[in-house]
């Protein structure tokens, strides 16, 4: 009996030796520079592939990680990598790059499982396997910031998934939290003088131009003229107004296709160029069960539309009968256009509305950009192997990047699509940079199981070269902070210039930044933390200069020395009441700025008053002073010029300046409604006449004065309904013609 307990006791004591011995073979071991790391769930394989649990290893290799629970998204990060991967997903995000991977990311009785050899290997470190003894050994290396040039969508998979990481995200970011980013020649003004003989107008006549940012560089706008015609859209087409001031007259009327409105025109030599925003609607397709009930009264389905932009360029050459030489729809929404020399560039950006829970369902169709030649018939579709996409700035549009050929008519669009899109744009003669808020993972903040990441705002820039309606290579750069409009942005000395407010002004913690980058968008030099608890409103660049306008309760206004581009240098500052959103060089040493008044409030703060004029004298950069200001009006008076620097007419040649205005008194009561005139030199501004097209306060919207240009000794507003002609000299009224 003894010795069969002795033989039961033996039995049990080998089965435990070589239960243990097979379990101690089957635990995964995981080393960090021969540092094993010690796991309170222990690492499992599946398919081959070792998954570990959050946290452990990632942060020995010197990266954060996080479980983002309102996106089910895991989120691993260092100081140059950044990994994002949705849960159950096979598609995961690399430094913005879609990669495919053989196990996705699982979760286990609530704790989160990541593959160790694509996570690590990801973040730049040397992954081996040691069969022998169950065992992953990790060597770090040192790592450095990828390269992020120009990627390619490639299939339809890439495509659904790039878009289903930006759609978490900005889901995340707006409708579930706040993010953490700012929300962001000497002589005095000519006298008016006796009335002169008058002479008629003719082409290549002294005339006013549509104001630009750039000289060179064309900006489209509701209304142009060549020195003797001036072409204007109306609701019934465009017209082609021959300005004779004693007896103007309509040319010619050019229809324009249907569900067409006329965005912006240019003019290039004998080439007309009008853009209009074209929308074609279709009805959804009915239920296949609804056949046979046709003669029954029925609900119409709901109608759908896509937006498209139609581009139509005529030879003018015979004034009264335009020639349409090309016409182009392009998919989406125009959002800006240039001309330079005799070439045309424009953006458009095509949103794609994808709908509610849209990545749930079982059959996913995104559509294909595209574009149509319309008089060919030609409808040009892109594959998947022609979108781009720039790493790290994804969104759900495309963005289409437009050249072309105006000098050769049998020349095709040459056009760039990009996944993504922009919203402010800056041309130079040779390059177009397009620029575009992101949202970047904040690497600062501490992390935690429940915590759920924030993101901080920088201004992604996208530098395309041009060159005779070619769009050519592209690179990408990066700066802190968010922009307010184009005149944020400029290219000086192959060098580009940006200025940016970081941080959020109402937490007191905005601050404002001027950055140099290179001609490949690398970092040169800054200037940064002016005016702290305050925003940008208003910036302008010339030559080495840099002037900016920042306000919270009072208007500083920077002047900032660029010539060393590595080192740019606050030389002086001016405080005033009030601030600008426009800054208009008058020469190089005097500036206008067009905003508003400002005053304090009983309760300690700010409120807004008229809108404001001033001339500031910056010959001394080291003390620019205020030589000149008026105040129109009261709370409540506006111009498109505020926000709109094509609202303006100045010709210093000239002695001129006008602009549209509703003045506003006291009570927020109505006044007056027309254009502003100025008489105008280096260093002075005097108010020369006022003109109105309402002939009483009970006259409609059609009547404000929408632009104001000069052709000869003449002066040209405009409003929707009517043209006013009035002489320059006497200032009398000599004609008006109805437009509508």
């Amino acid at each position: 009996m003894k010795k069969i307990y002795k033989i039961i006791l033996l039995s049990l004591i080998l089965i435990l030796i070589f239960t243990v011995t097979a379990f101690a073979q089957d635990t995964i071991k995981v080393y960090v520079d021969n540092e094993i790391v010690d796991f309170d769930v222990p690492p499992f394989i599946e398919q081959g592939r070792t998954l570990i649990p959050l946290r452990g290893v990632f942060e020995k290799l010197g990266a954060k990680v996080d479980w983002n629970k309102n996106l089910l998204e895991v989120v691993i990060k260092d100081e140059n990598n950044e990994i994002e991967m949705i849960l159950g997903k096979n598609k995961v995000m690399v430094n913005g790059i879609i990669k495919d991977i053989d196990v996705p990311t699982r979760m286990i009785n609530s704790r989160t499982f990541a593959p160790l050899r694509f996570v690590a290997e990801n973040l730049g470190h040397t992954v081996r396997w040691d069969q022998a003894t169950n065992s992953v050994y990790i060597t770090k290396n040192k790592t450095f910031p990828a390269e992020k040039g120009i990627s390619v969508v490639g299939t339809r998979e890439n495509l659904i998934a790039l878009l289903e990481y930006n759609s978490k995200l900005y889901n995340y970011i707006w409708m579930g939290r706040n993010t953490l980013a700012g929300d962001v020649v000497e002589a005095e003004a000519p006298a008016a003088q006796a009335p002169r003989a008058d002479s008629g107008p003719g082409t290549g006549m002294d005339k006013s131009d549509t104001n630009v940012q750039v000289e060179g560089v064309q900006e489209g706008d509701i209304i142009k003229n060549d020195g003797r015609y001036i072409y204007i859209n109306t609701n019934k087409g465009l017209k082609i107004i021959d300005s004779n001031p004693k007896a103007p007259k309509i040319v010619t009327t050019i229809p324009i296709p249907e569900n067409t409105y006329i965005s912006e025109i240019f003019i290039s030599g004998k080439k007309l160029i009008v853009i209009g925003q074209n929308s074609y609607f279709y009805i959804m397709d009915k239920p296949a069960s609804l056949e046979a009930e046709l003669v029954d009264p029925a609900i119409m389905p709901p109608r759908y539309y896509e937006d498209r932009t139609n581009v139509l360029i005529y030879d003018i050459q015979n004034i009264e009968k335009p020639l349409l030489e090309r016409e182009y729809l392009f998919d989406g929404n125009y959002l800006s256009g240039r001309v330079i020399d005799d070439s045309f560039y424009l953006i458009n950006n095509r949103y794609l509305n994808l709908g509610y829970r849209y990545y749930e369902k079982s059959e996913i169709d995104i559509p294909l950009p595209y574009y149509t030649d319309v008089l060919k018939n030609e409808r040009n579709e892109f594959g998947y192997d022609e979108i781009k996409y720039f790493p790290n700035y994804i969104d759900t549009r495309y963005m289409y990047i437009i050249g072309i050929d105006l000098a050769d008519k049998s020349s095709k669009p040459d056009v760039d699509v990009f996944l993504g899109g922009t919203d402010t744009i800056y041309v130079s003669k040779k390059n177009l940079y397009a620029a575009v808020t992101d949202y970047s993972y904040d690497y600062t903040i501490r992390q935690s199981e429940e915590f759920s990441p924030e993101y901080v705002t920088s201004t992604v820039i996208y530098k395309f070269e041009l060159n005779d309606g070619k769009i050519g290579k592209a690179v990408q750069g990066q700066v802190p902070g968010t922009i307010i409009n184009q005149f944020s942005m400029d290219e000086h000395d192959n060098t580009f210039r940006i200025a940016t407010t970081t941080g959020d002004m109402w937490r007191d913690t905005s601050k404002n930044n001027v950055y140099i980058l290179d001609e490949n968008l690398k970092p040169l030099g800054k200037l940064e933390g002016l005016a702290q608890g305050e925003r940008i409103y208003s910036t302008r660049f010339a030559g080495d200069r840099v002037y900016m306008v920042t306000f919270r309760q009072v208007d500083p206004l920077f002047v900032i020395d660029t010539s060393n581009p590595r080192a740019p240098e606050l030389k002086g500052m001016l405080k005033i009441p009030g601030y600008s959103t426009y800054l208009h060089m008058v020469d190089e040493d005097h500036i206008l700025g067009f905003g508003y008044d400002t005053e304090e409030s009983q309760w300690g703060g700010t409120v807004t008053g008229g809108l404001k004029i001033s001339m500031f004298d910056v010959s001394n950069v080291n003390k620019p002073k205020e030589t000149f200001t008026e105040v129109i009006g009261k709370s409540g008076t506006y111009s498109e010029l505020l926000y709109n620097h094509k609202a303006l007419m100045f010709s210093l040649d000239k002695g001129l300046m006008a602009f549209p205005i509703s003045r506003t008194a006291e009570n927020y009561k109505s006044d007056f409604n027309g254009a502003y005139v100025y008489d105008v030199s280096f260093d002075s501004i005097r108010l020369r006449t006022t003109i109105t097209h309402k002939d009483s306060e009970l006259e409609s919207y059609g009547d404000n004065i929408k632009r104001i240009i000069y052709i000869g000794d003449y002066l040209y507003t405009f409003s929707e309904n009517k043209m006013q002609i009035h002489s320059i000299s006497t200032k009398d009224k000599v004609n008006e013609f109805l437009i509508k």
